[in-house]
């Protein structure tokens, strides 16, 4: 009971109250997609793929320029599911 409580607390912590984030992840290589929301189109740069497997993640604003300043290094960090 204690460690649910303590995880609940941390995500509320971390991420809820801080800046949340949302990013559109493609399901296939797990990279940032190019999303725009007003039109409902959704696209890979990599797979070159539309809307079909393209999946809304929710993380702290922290986390996402971290994984663009890791992008910018060469380094690609995959989000999977």
């Amino acid at each position: 009971m204690i460690s649910h409580g303590a995880a609940a607390f941390l995500k509320e912590r971390l991420m809820d109250v801080s800046d949340k984030y949302r990013v559109h992840v493609c399901e296939t290589c797990g990279l940032f997609a190019v999303a725009d929301v007003d039109s409902q189109s959704f696209r890979c740069e990599l797979c070159k793929q539309d809307c079909e497997g393209i999946a809304q993640v929710n993380i702290p604003y922290a986390c996402k320029l971290l994984f663009q300043e890791l992008m910018a290094m060469h380094i690609t960090p995959r989000i999977t599911f």
